[in-house]
């Protein structure tokens, strides 16, 4: 009981610090254009050099998607640190 407490409290550790190593990570590179490695597979396999232009949408989750994850990266550290506390008492 105690070891799956204590795998859940780490987990949540170790994904907030991801999430908020990506979400710096993406605010830093926001203004940049990328492709995810789907549209890259579908490209080649298609022969084409030309990615599809961004949109408003891309262009809106590229500003959104960094600030989702500094907030809830430091909640995930908060809650991890919090049940590895609980665990002491």
């Amino acid at each position: 009981m105690d070891w799956e407490v204590i795998l859940k409290g780490l987990g949540l550790l170790i994904f907030g610090a991801l999430f908020v190593w990506f979400g710096i990570d993406g605010w830093r590179h926001r203004r940049e254009e990328r492709i995810n490695l789907i549209e890259a597979a579908i490209l080649k396999a298609g022969k084409e050099d030309e990615t599809l232009p961004f949109n408003r949408w891309d262009r809106t989750m590229a500003y959104v998607q960094p600030v989702l994850m500094l907030i809830f990266g430091p909640l995930m550290i908060l809650f991890g640190v919090a049940i590895l506390s609980l665990l002491g008492e």
